[in-house]
């Protein structure tokens, strides 16, 4: 029984090209469609007939042309040229078109349609997939949700952000058997005038003893000698009774920051603030606030210093008198106003 129902040319993707005209000469020649440009899909999806004989393996396709491995005659004619494409023209059921029948990278950014791709649809390993970085350039980008243009994405660079007076530089956590806090030229530069140094349950191994500080022009190869002048007033609380001591130093060669009362108990580590200040070849200055415990009894301490050297500090040492650390920390900001 014969076929019945719709015809076959109009459920398959079989396209008719142009035929070709042959001169004798040429081997290599255009493929057209209704006179246009046709590219095929491959060679092998090319029926080409030439004087009756479909022609088979001795051509190829390269974009719009085909090149037979022969040159046909002039007096050849070419019967007709059949283009068999992938699929059928009909519309595709919905949801019939699975993973698999996509090609790779085949979905660019036009057929995605705008603001649609939620963070459901986001790889989490896009951020922290990446390497991570320590410090950062001014010219660094952070992307940003704008709030006055409807919050589109956008972008800030790092020296646009607000920041604060502060940069913290460096942090040390002192070892036991530490002899010395040092923070040296990579550390005290000429970027900043200014430091902020922040001592946290510093502690020593000896009991009685004097915290200090040291400086040095040359980052820690020799230390700057007599032409430092420091003083502080220590208070002393015992039971509701207060004592007030002034100690100070004239061309000394360490700046003496506290008196031989710090002890080495648990909870007898130094904690407080200094502020030291190095503009060029002008002397150094310090002012500081620390407080311990003795016995359990308030210990404190508030100084000042002026070293009357040419020098520029780059190298700043912290240790106690004829003994190591036994703990605690000492971090180094630089006060960028």
């Amino acid at each position: 029984m014969s076929y019945i129902g719709r015809g076959i040319d109009q459920i398959d993707n079989i396209s008719t090209l142009d035929n070709l005209s042959f001169n004798g000469s040429d081997a290599t020649f255009n493929l057209t469609q209704n006179s246009v440009a046709f590219v095929p899909v491959s060679a092998d999806a090319l029926q080409i007939q030439i004087d009756g004989v479909i022609q088979s393996g001795n051509y190829t396709v390269s974009g719009s042309t085909v090149t037979f491995d022969f040159t046909p005659s002039g007096s050849s004619v070419c019967n007709g040229i059949k283009h068999f494409g992938v699929g059928l023209l009909t519309t595709v059921s919905d949801s019939s078109i699975t993973t698999a029948k996509l090609g790779a990278d085949s979905v660019n950014g036009s057929k995605i349609a705008d603001n649609s791709i939620s963070d459901e649809h986001l790889d989490i390993t896009a951020i922290t997939g990446q390497t991570a970085i320590t410090s950062l350039a001014d010219t660094d980008k952070f992307l940003v949700s704008d709030a006055s243009d409807s919050g589109n994405l956008k972008y800030v660079e790092k020296q646009y952000l607000p920041s604060g007076s502060f940069a913290k530089l460096s942090t040390v956590d002192i070892s036991s058997g530490d002899s010395s806090v040092n923070f040296n030229s990579s550390i005290i530069t000429t970027t900043y005038k200014q430091y902020f140094f922040e001592f946290t349950d510093v502690r020593p191994t000896g009991d009685n003893t004097y915290f200090k500080m040291q400086e040095s022009t040359n980052n820690g190869s020799s230390f700057l000698q007599n032409d430092c002048d420091w003083q502080f007033t220590f208070q002393y609380s015992t039971q509701g009774n207060q004592e007030f001591l002034q100690n100070h130093g004239q061309n000394h060669t360490v700046c003496q920051l506290t008196n031989g009362n710090v002890g080495n108990g648990a909870n007898e580590g130094i904690s407080g603030q200094m502020f030291f200040s190095r503009n060029g070849s002008l002397p150094s200055k310090a002012n500081w606030n620390l407080v311990s415990t003795n016995s359990n009894f308030l210990q404190f301490w508030s100084g000042a210093m002026y070293r009357d050297d040419n020098g520029t500090t780059n190298y700043v040492r912290f240790e106690f008198n004829g003994t190591t650390f036994v703990s605690g920390r000492i971090t180094c900001y630089g006060i960028t106003t």
